[in-house]
Parts: structure tokens; sequence; C-alpha cells
């Protein structure tokens, strides 16, 4: 991953009058600021930017773990999320250094030891996973590093369920997804994975399409691995997503409702 500032003007349509668009590296947005502020070529080479410039190393990283736990979520289960999910997400990542000693801009970001901070990340806070699904289910480790076993136990879902208005069923799913641990390297400068080959790996279980009906759904248990069956290494953090999402059949096809559906980083190992 590449941690240098690299500041260019880019292409923007309807930049403000008075203002001025550049991109940094490891940032996903083009910055938007105003015009007579420090130039690209003052933040990147002098002294008195240092800390920005080691800031924005740590920002960097966190951002790129934010996008690759995002990236590793299937497109319909994402369109849950609220629309600023994404630096939300990435300020809890960035979170992380503040637990381990060092300058700014070399501290570790240990997903290994510290990712439980993360546990109870809502995707969609104006519906959270604990108000959503009220009941008690099971989710233990396996075998194995990375991998999870859930139980259901029998439910009615017209009882447990806080359903938008109009759903007429559902689903349950279960995304655990593992992230590198990452460490500074004072030679190059640099921030660097100790497990590249696990960035973003996942495993998926759902149940099928339910209805919210008053009779009780039978037991379901699911099996969930990141590196099919195989151990996960050290030096990388487990995140088990769990989501229920809710639909609407009309018309002979099911529409989801995502204003009402949820999910949440429930559980890290």
């Amino acid at each position: 991953m590449a941690n240098n500032l690299d500041l260019h003007q880019p292409e923007v349509k309807d930049v403000p009058k008075g203002y001025r668009a550049y991109k940094i590296k490891g940032v996903d947005q083009t910055i938007i600021a105003r015009k007579g502020g420090p130039s690209a070529d003052q933040v990147k080479h002098e002294e008195s930017y240092l800390e920005l410039r080691n800031n924005q190393k740590e920002f960097g990283v966190a951002s790129a773990l934010a996008k690759c736990l995002r990236d590793s979520i299937p497109k319909d289960l994402y369109q849950i999320s609220e629309k600023y999910v994404s630096g939300k997400l990435t300020a809890q990542f960035r979170n992380l250094t503040k637990l381990e000693s060092g300058e700014t801009g070399t501290r570790p970001f240990v997903l290994s030891k510290h990712s439980q901070e993360v546990a109870g990340f809502e995707f969609n806070p104006d519906s959270p996973f604990p108000k959503a699904f009220s009941d008690k289910f099971f989710i233990r480790e396996g075998s194995h590093r990375g991998h999870a076993i859930l139980h259901f136990p029998e439910f009615i879902p017209d009882r447990i369920f806080d359903a938008p208005e109009g759903a007429t069923n559902f689903k349950i799913s279960a995304h655990i997804v593992s992230l590198s641990d990452y460490y500074f390297d004072s030679e190059i400068g640099a921030y660097f994975p100790a497990n590249p080959d696990f960035e973003g790996k996942f495993g998926f279980f759902e149940t099928q399409m339910l209805p919210l009906l008053k009779i009780p759904v039978q037991p379901m248990t699911g099996q969930l691995s990141v590196n099919q069956g195989r151990p996960a290494p050290m030096k990388t953090g487990i995140f088990l997503i769990m989501a229920v999402r809710f639909f609407k059949y009309e018309n002979s096809k099911f529409e989801q409702l995502n204003h009402g559906s949820c999910m949440s980083i429930l559980k890290t190992f």
C-alpha cells in the first residue's frame, strides 16, 4: 500500500468558485478546499506539515481497511448501509492506532488484538440489529481460526422482528471476513500488511426467503469460514457481520426494503 501523499489536481466538475480540488493517496474522496491555503507542494514537503502527513498515513491505511471490508460484502446486502457509512467505518479503524504506542504515522493497526473495538458497528443506525432481531441465537468459534458456527433455535418471525411496514418476507445473512494487521516500515517509510493474502477473504451464509408469519420457523444452523475450511493465520482480524433483510412481495417479485433492514459487525475473533 502506498502511503506517501500524492497530491494532484483531478478533473472535477462544478468546483465552487474560490475552491480547489485535489486527491490524496489512500483517501477515496476528492478533497474540496478553499484556495489560499497551503499548496500541494507545501503539504507534501514542508516540515510544518509533518504531523498532517503522518495523520494522512494512518488515515490512508484506515480508509483502505474500511474499503476492503465494504468491498467484500455482496452488493445487494451492502445496499442496507446508510449514506455516510464509509467515513464512519474508516474512523473506527483509525481509532485502533490510538491503542498502540508510537509516533503518529508509525503506530500499527493490530486488528488481531483490537478488532473487538469495531464490534457493534451499525451499517444502518436507523435500524440497529438488536432492535430488528430481538430473539436469542448462538455464535461460537469453530474448529479453527476463521471458522464460525451459527445456530438459530425455533422462533416465530411475527413476534421477534421489528419489520418495516409492508414487509412480507425476510432473510438472515452472515458474512465473515478477514483483514490483515498493518505495521510501519521505517526504512521505506510506509505501512505494509502482515498477511496480504488474507485481505478481504470471506465466507457467507444466508437463509432461504422466509415468510413473516405467526408460524414457527424450524431451527437453523450455518457455518462460515474465511479460508475454505483451513485455519486463517495469526496477525489478522476476523469480523462477523450479521444482517436481516426484509422484502415486500408484490407483482410476482420481491422488493428489498433497505430502510428497515439491518446489518452490524456483531462479533470479532
